[in-house]
């Protein structure tokens, strides 16, 4: 949107910049948050005692 507004000459080149900053930020948060959860997962297996085991090969 921040694009199309520069294009047509509604807004400037600063603000384009500005809106790929916060695109930028949320998708960063959106990782983070990811990351997280498959900590959380990792934490939750070992705390069960669990883990990968591979099968045994014959």
């Amino acid at each position: 949107l921040a694009n199309l507004r520069y294009d047509n000459g509604y807004a400037s080149y600063l603000d384009v910049l500005d809106a790929q900053r916060n695109s930028f930020q949320a998708e960063l948060g959106l990782v983070s948050a990811k990351l997280d959860q498959l900590n959380a997962v990792v934490d939750l297996y070992k705390a069960l005692g669990g883990g990968w085991e591979t099968p045994a090969k014959s």
